[in-house]
């Protein structure tokens, strides 16, 4: 399993012989894995490395093994992004398994609907502490009010220092966001509200060093296998990544910020049905920021670049 998923990680595609040898042996010894080592197995491996012969085979086995079912709630996170991947870019293979399958993946659907907490996959933190907290931020944000019956759902998660310095500028321009937002599988790095509609949102991908391959600019495997199944879902990302960001001083971040905000605003009114009140007149002040704030930050980032 530690193989299979360092050349997930990896993104090991030089030597296909060589892949497809070991998908070969993965597949001769699939009825060995129990469920616990069924869950450990990376959705990318799964989805992307797996021929169609072993990934019924693979499917086939966690039904019989009931992965994702037999130990803790978290040990399903895998095998649920592997079921949303497959209901989501390849359906056909899901239909022409066996019924018992279906059924099994079905509950599996069920289950993680149900159990939010247990299902989420988190992102990749950049160390062992960043990853527990993490952990704890999400437990603590699927505690149920026993008087209101509500989920505290205003408790951050953040998936690097990186992002939680773009939702502290995001904070002192005073634009209203949430940190860690669930979508299927996953956590959405930022949520911010749309300065002008405030039914809109404007979703931020903050891309930290370690989601880039060591030395490069290019995203690892999980973090494009991510993006992929976002964008299924109907989301617009807006990047934000490492390497851009350290080279912005502190004025330039809050600019670059405000032109996201002002870009995506006008995408979403382009994107607005004609009867919407949003193509009303006051739409010539959409590129201006809309609280004091806003445009203090604006004047005084202007100030610092023209000095």
């Amino acid at each position: 399993v530690k193989a299979a998923n360092a050349f997930a990680e990896l993104d090991v595609r030089s030597n296909p012989k060589a892949v497809e040898a070991f998908l070969t042996h993965v597949e001769h010894r699939m009825g060995e894995f129990d469920a616990a080592a069924l869950c450990k197995f990376s959705p990318i491996f799964v989805i992307d490395f797996m021929s169609a012969s072993l990934r019924r085979a693979f499917l086939q086995r966690c039904a019989e093994a009931q992965a994702g079912f037999q130990g803790e709630l978290d040990e399903c996170r895998n095998i649920a992004a592997v079921e949303f991947a497959l209901r989501k870019e390849n359906h056909s293979v899901v239909a022409g398994m066996q019924p018992w399958v279906k059924r099994y993946l079905e509950k599996l659907k069920q289950h993680c609907a149900f159990d939010g907490w247990g299902a989420v996959s988190l992102p990749k933190a950049a160390s062992t502490r960043d990853e527990l907290e993490q952990v704890a931020a999400l437990a603590h944000k699927h505690q149920v009010n026993p008087v209101s019956g509500q989920s505290k759902r205003s408790v951050d998660i953040f998936s690097s220092n990186l992002h939680r310095d773009v939702s502290s500028c995001l904070s002192y321009l005073g634009i209203t966001h949430e940190n860690g937002v669930e979508s299927g599988p996953f956590l959405l790095d930022i949520v911010a509200q749309d300065m002008a509609q405030a039914h809109k949102k404007i979703i931020y991908e903050v891309n930290a060093p370690h989601h880039f391959y060591e030395g490069t600019e290019q995203l690892t495997a999980e973090r494009k296998f991510r993006q992929r199944l976002l964008a299924r879902l109907g989301h617009k990302l807006h990047h934000v990544n490492a390497h851009q960001w350290s080279q912005l001083s502190p004025a330039s971040r809050i600019t670059f910020l405000l032109r996201i905000q002002d870009e995506a605003t006008k995408a979403n009114i382009q994107l607005a049905p004609l009867s919407s009140p949003t193509r009303s007149p006051g739409l010539k002040s959409i590129g201006v920021p809309r609280t004091p704030r806003q445009r203090l930050a604006l004047q005084q980032a202007g100030t610092a670049v023209r000095a």
